[in-house]
């Protein structure tokens, strides 16, 4: 992997604004020299209207208004995730006498849609496109970003050395997440509430769903040949259980948004002893993904007797065009509630992408060096989340950093600034949660009724209650691929 020497720099950006809509896409227009004269390289914002996704296959052609509100479409486009790299010299050697072989496995992830939610049936947890269109992903006033600016100051990986450096960065942000305080009962405070559809609530009330198989198949077998997922050519002798077979997911979530998430790419400043840290790709992600106040993630592997070849568990409708599975209704977990907020490094520790000498990808989150200028940018004072010495927040539903001037609950301020409260923390919460103001942490309810992490079954249900995972903090995560 070839490191990035020199970031590139824009001079100047025009701004445009541009609308894409389900059956209309309007190009860029060109600018005449007075409107150039006028930019101020802000960056490009677009702002999707009428607006809704879904994988079909590459021969599904037909009416476009009709596929849209056909739920029976297979939706046979697909990404399929293809293992490469060989087994283990060990497993390889096992397999060569074993009647029990390893396989590997095939998945395919199909049908994935993304629309706004059903409101005449917001309890739909069985289909995964409701067939109706985002009014506004966003506002004029708050639209989906693509920019490029520089933030001052930012230290580098040396901790003998105390100078600020500029860092430039092209940024994709997302809406802002928006939601004013409704109600607050000392200092516990109630999820903010969000704008109206008109105002761009749409974007907080969509419905994403997806289906997916995975099979196991026999490395020693060309793909698509017969028998490449019956592993050792189902020989291994009476009684023996054939391996042909498949595992089914569906996945729908209800009323949820990704208002607030953004990721920047940037080049990364020098001085660290690790030479892969130093002026190579860096990345710094905030993947924000909240349920609204009735959003329900459901995951269920039940498929009906009436669904199209439940009995043949060696098809999908990725490859082979056969009809939509159909999944019983009363089955599976259901997460009431999910919110996640998870930060993934910052221009202080950034995300980098390296390669080993094998050919394999590092995924790395680099390591908080012991540099007070860099990890008081990124730790927390419990005892007082307004200090001024360390900057770190935890970004959750109710609060994700700021200037702390703000009633409103979104990502804000300027980076490098000295009141900016950056988002390092993550938290992942299940179900009804408080907020507490003054320590800026939440905690589960403990009500009997409360909504929560559900587990669904033709005999009933069972609550398990709400849970919260809060002020999540990667020191250092570092990922290794083997055999690509």
């Amino acid at each position: 992997m070839k490191r990035v020497s020199q970031f590139f720099q824009l001079s100047a950006m025009c701004v445009a604004v541009f609308a894409v809509t389900s059956s209309t896409a309007f190009a860029l227009e060109k600018l005449d020299e007075e409107d150039l004269a006028e930019s101020t390289g802000e960056g490009i914002a677009f702002l999707p209207t009428d607006f809704s996704l879904r994988f079909n296959g590459a021969n599904e052609i037909g009416n476009v208004d009709a596929d849209i509100t056909d739920n029976s479409n297979p939706g046979t486009g697909y990404i399929h995730i293809i293992p490469v790299g060989p087994l283990s010299e060990t497993i390889q050697n096992e397999n060569a006498t074993a009647n029990n072989k390893t396989g590997k496995a095939d998945v395919y992830i199909y049908g994935l849609a993304l629309s706004k939610n059903d409101e005449s049936n917001v309890n739909n947890l069985n289909t995964q496109f409701s067939g109706q269109n985002i009014a506004s992903w966003g506002t004029a006033e708050n639209p989906w970003i693509v920019k490029v600016a520089t933030a001052s100051g930012i230290p580098n990986f040396d901790i003998n050395n105390t100078t600020g450096s500029d860092v430039s960065y092209m940024r994709l942000e997302a809406p802002l997440y928006e939601g004013v305080v409704t109600a607050t009962t000392g200092t516990t405070t109630t999820q903010p509430a969000k704008p109206s559809s008109a105002n761009g609530g749409d974007a907080y009330n969509m419905k994403l769903g997806m289906w997916v198989d995975a099979f196991v198949r026999d490395p020693s077998v060309v793909e698509g040949q017969a028998g490449q997922f019956c592993l050792n050519g189902c020989t291994r002798g009476a009684g023996d259980l054939t391996r042909e077979n498949r595992i089914r997911l569906q996945a729908i979530w209800n009323g949820m948004g990704v208002n607030g998430s953004s990721l920047n790419v940037f080049s990364t400043l020098g001085g660290a002893t690790d030479d892969a840290y130093n002026n190579t790709l860096g990345l710094a992600g905030l993947i924000r993904l909240n349920s609204n106040e009735n959003g329900v993630l459901r995951l269920s592997t039940q498929e009906t007797t009436s669904s199209p070849n439940a009995s043949n568990l060696l098809t999908t409708p990725a490859i082979d065009g056969v009809a939509a599975p159909i999944f019983a209704a009363d089955e599976g977990i259901s997460l009431e509630k999910f919110n996640v907020n998870l930060a993934l490094g910052s221009l202080y520790q950034p995300v980098i992408l390296d390669a080993t000498d094998d050919g394999n990808i590092v995924f790395e989150v680099t390591r908080i060096p012991n540099k007070p200028s860099i990890y008081q940018q990124i730790y927390t004072d419990y005892a007082n989340p307004n200090s001024t010495t360390f900057k770190g927040v935890t970004c959750s539903q109710f609060y994700c950093g700021g200037d702390g001037s703000s009633s409103v609950y979104q990502t804000a301020g300027t980076v490098g600034g000295s009141t900016y409260r950056n988002p390092t923390h993550s938290s992942i919460t299940v179900g009804d949660v408080s907020f507490n103001n003054a320590t800026r942490t939440m905690e589960a309810s403990m009500a009997e009724n409360t909504k929560g992490i559900v587990f669904n079954g033709a005999s009933g249900s069972v609550n398990l209650g709400s849970a919260v995972i809060d002020g999540v903090l990667i020191q250092h995560l570092k990922i290794t691929t083997k055999g690509l």
